[in-house]
């Protein structure tokens, strides 16, 4: 079937064709032994999508990572419950809540929906494609490695010195402070103001210059110490999102192949990263119990298919009382959690928390999002278009963001954002006001360096000139 994409895609069809079958003959049956067998149906899809995809792609690239993710915050409490380890019908986010069947039945049937749909729309991209393991084909621009570079480490000491503050307070006051806005409060010294930002954009100058491998990897290992900083103020996803992005940028860049053992082992130190985490916030001793602490850790990140199942449970409330669909809030960006922000905004994971929790929410604990219940929310059409789409233009971006300098650029937004939907909402954190900002530091880019080859430019001829002067006068 690799070297066949047109029988490849007839396959498929007939795999979606027999499953839709299997699952209407056995969906809305309240019973545990059928509900086990629709478990196992979801587990055998997606080991058929993630192992068919590899045959195209490798272990290691944008879908591909998004399959991981995607498994591991929504299918995981499904696997640990046919290993009996505990039931997913158990919601424990804010309360012991139990899903009955039929809420059961519909989290497996839109999963089911969403895998066969978007692998649908992966093979419909790879179609007319010859090379799916396409690298950079951009020229290095020492200029903007060099600007690159110098922005962000002068950006290094305020942006340290302000981690170290907010640290502190988190230290006194909890990790909740992340989420409510607490840390806009401190009293920042004037060398911090704009640190973020400037190393922000220090590193996506680098990035696009394609700069040497020994140059990305001193600059991107100080880019993820600082963010590895930053994940113990309470949001762990940044740095391992972050983490994949670096990955997929040299695998994409510099064409070095990954091996699937380089997966297991990333696999493992996320695991153990997120418990010394998760140690630290709840203020527990760390455990050893290495097959009790994997199982800790994949239920712990399961809780994703919680937004969903709570979404279909209580659907008069949640799709009724919003003022538009709630996956247009990511066009936008989200606030800080308080009365406020829920007031103004229709975010998904702030009126679900507050409604599980009212006085949870107000602490700044939360739910999250998840990009396929925001699907859910525009119903089962959309959720189809939405899933093909995904998968389509996944495929797309790869191809397209080796010849693009400026999709380039986007790639530090985009391919984190994707790898994060599962758990986030698909638009991610205001994508208009990124876009303004990517746009805005593509043009200032390229401003300088037309500047920079001009003076340059002059220079030499300037040089030439003096050069035949002094010849004829000799």
């Amino acid at each position: 079937m690799k070297n066949n994409k047109i029988l490849f895609l007839i396959f498929h069809v007939f795999i979606m064709f027999l499953t839709l079958l299997i699952v209407g003959t056995n969906t809305g049956i309240e019973d545990s032994g059928k509900m086990k067998f629709l478990e196992i149906t979801l587990l055998i899809l997606y080991m058929y999508t993630l192992f068919s995809a590899k045959s195209y792609l490798g272990w290691l690239n944008s879908y591909m990572i998004f399959l991981y993710t995607l498994f591991l915050f929504n299918f995981t409490r499904i696997f640990l419950d046919l290993l009996e380890y505990r039931e997913f019908g158990w919601a424990t986010k804010f309360a012991n809540y139990y899903f009955y069947y039929s809420v059961r039945n519909e989290i497996i049937l839109v999963f089911i929906l969403v895998l066969l749909f978007t692998h649908l729309g992966f093979i419909l991209s790879i179609q007319n494609e010859e090379n799916l393991a396409l690298k950079i084909k951009l020229e290095t621009k020492p200029f903007f490695t060099q600007i690159g570079m110098l922005l962000f480490i002068i950006s290094l000491p305020g942006i340290l010195y302000k981690m170290l503050l907010q640290l502190r307070l988190i230290l006194r006051v909890g990790y909740e402070a992340y989420y409510t806005g607490v840390l806009k409060d401190i009293d920042y010294p004037f060398f911090t103001k704009g640190a973020g930002t400037i190393m922000t954009i220090g590193f996506l100058i680098f990035l696009i210059s394609v700069p040497s491998k020994k140059k990305f990897l001193s600059i991107s290992s100080l880019y993820l110490l600082v963010k590895l900083i930053d994940s113990f103020k309470g949001a762990r996803s940044v740095f391992l999102t972050q983490l994949l992005f670096i990955m997929w940028y040299y695998y994409k860049v510099y064409g070095t192949k990954i091996k699937f053992s380089t997966i297991l082992k990333l696999g493992t130190f996320t695991m153990i990263f997120s418990q010394i985490l998760v140690s630290v916030r709840s203020k527990k001793i760390f455990s050893l119990d290495l097959i009790n602490g994997i199982f800790n850790f994949l239920h712990s990140q399961g809780v994703s298919y919680l937004v969903l199942g709570y979404m279909i449970d209580f659907k008069s409330y949640i799709l009724e009382n919003r003022t538009y669909p709630y996956i247009f809030q990511g066009l936008f960006g989200f606030a800080p959690q308080s009365l406020e922000t829920l007031r103004n905004t229709n975010s998904l994971a702030d009126r679900l928390t507050y409604h599980l929790n009212p006085s949870a929410y107000i602490r700044g604990e939360g739910i999250g999002s998840n990009y396929i219940a925001e699907f859910y929310d525009l119903g089962y059409l959309w959720l189809i278009l939405g899933s093909i789409f995904l998968g389509y233009i996944i495929i797309k971006y790869e191809k397209y963001v080796t010849k693009s300098r400026f999709l380039l650029l986007t790639s530090i937004y985009f391919i984190p954002n994707l790898f994060y939907i599962p758990r986030g909402s698909f638009f991610g954190g205001g994508l208009i006001k990124n876009m303004m900002f990517f746009i805005t530091i593509y043009i200032v880019v390229i401003i300088l360096e037309n500047m920079y080859l001009r003076i340059k430019g002059e220079y030499n001829d300037r040089k030439k000139t003096l050069l035949c002067l002094d010849r004829q006068q000799k």
